[in-house]
């Protein structure tokens, strides 16, 4: 049976024995097909391996039969499915999702609530974590800043803001940054502007929509208690 690894030494007689041990166990054997295989490699040893040029498997000795260790496998092509792109049938092959889905039908979804926080008044909103968020009011809030907005199409914002429990917190929305720019103030319904509710824990809703990444619309449905 194969023994593993032997160093030879300068001078030392190559007997059968370690040829067959050392050598012909130890290596894979090349065959046309299994009958090929068989008939050459009458007592298999447990671990030797070979390779059957026919089925381009590469197989080994489990002690009582041969197995593959290595084949071709099944899969003979990936085809994009719905809302995919890419695919093939050789080399490496890539599937990306198509990012102008449409007729889509969504059921039973949720989108996830950004814990949006403050630090020295301002507010940092990063829309690649999310569209909808909410903030309890622990300061007065005196900038709004949104980064990774969509430079193209229409994307909006949604944040609950809720007022402090026991003093009465401000929100500004004339320093409002969109992707590292300028401050800006947001549009409202009428040039009317935005006053956070001033009520213990009044809840307002405000939603924030951007056109190419441009100043925002507000809108806000307000005073929820």
């Amino acid at each position: 049976m194969a023994n593993g690894f032997k160093v030879f030494s300068t001078g030392e007689v190559l007997t059968a024995a370690d040829v067959n041990d050392y050598l012909m166990e130890q290596s894979i054997g090349i065959f046309a097909n299994s009958t090929a295989r068989d008939a050459q490699i009458t007592s298999p040893t447990e671990g030797q391996f070979c390779f059957l040029a026919d089925t381009n498997v590469l197989q080994f000795y489990n002690g009582s039969a041969w197995a593959a260790y290595l084949d071709e496998g099944d899969i003979s092509n990936i085809t994009a499915g719905t809302n995919l792109n890419g695919g093939g049938s050789t080399g490496s092959v890539t599937l990306n999702l198509d990012t102008t889905i449409s007729g889509v039908t969504l059921t039973d979804y949720a989108e996830t609530d950004v814990a949006v926080t403050s630090s020295s008044g301002v507010v940092a909103i990063n829309m690649n974590n999310g569209n909808t968020g909410s903030i309890t009011l622990t300061e007065n809030i005196t900038d709004i800043d949104f980064t990774n907005v969509p430079g193209a199409g229409v994307s909006t914002f949604t944040l609950q803001i809720t007022q402090h429990a026991s003093s009465a917190k401000t929100v500004a929305i004339n320093a409002v940054t969109v992707n590292g720019g300028g401050n800006v103030t947001a549009k409202t319904a009428g040039g009317a502007g935005y006053t956070v509710s001033d009520g213990a824990n009044a809840i307002d809703l405000v939603t924030f929509l951007f056109l190419d990444a441009g100043t925002p619309l507000l809108n806000s449905l307000q005073n929820f208690s």
